[in-house]
């Protein structure tokens, strides 16, 4: 496991969480963009982006309003569950093309899909570096010992 030996971290619990609730917003903003900008939507589309919409907002929530470090510890891990998901989804629909959406999917230059990539992937690493201890998150400090 990479632990640095201690030698980079970060006591910014707040912006760590504020940097989170706002990767999973951009994957909030960019789903509705998605279903916004298809004039043709099929059923299993508008059930998808109602889930992940749904899932990423309240996820958001929970961070913005826990206060408990277990179920702050319980927002960050389906905060990432949520984004590797959706990541793999996108990935899919980039590799194989769905008949009912020709115009998203099977193609790499979504800028709808690109992004959420980049937002989803973005949560898995500022989790995995407060998992490692270079960051931390609210409610929890670094104790610092010099």
């Amino acid at each position: 496991m990479l632990s640095l030996g201690g030698y980079v971290a970060f006591n910014m619990p707040r912006t760590v969480t504020a940097a989170g609730v706002a990767l999973l917003l951009g994957c909030v903003a960019t789903h509705i963009y998605a279903v916004l900008s298809q004039p043709d939507r099929p059923a299993f589309f508008l059930v998808y982006v109602a889930a992940a919409v749904t899932g990423c907002g309240l996820i958001a929530v929970l961070l913005c309003l826990t206060r408990s470090p277990v179920a702050m510890q319980l927002s960050w891990v389906l905060g990432s569950a949520a984004s590797v998901v959706i990541a793999g989804i996108v990935a899919g629909t980039r590799i194989v093309r769905l008949s009912a959406l020709p115009a998203i999917t099977g193609r790499w230059d979504v800028a709808a899909a690109t992004l959420t990539l980049a937002f989803a992937g973005a949560f898995v690493a500022l989790h995995a570096t407060v998992l490692l201890g270079i960051n931390v998150a609210y409610p929890r400090r670094q104790h610092w010992v010099d």
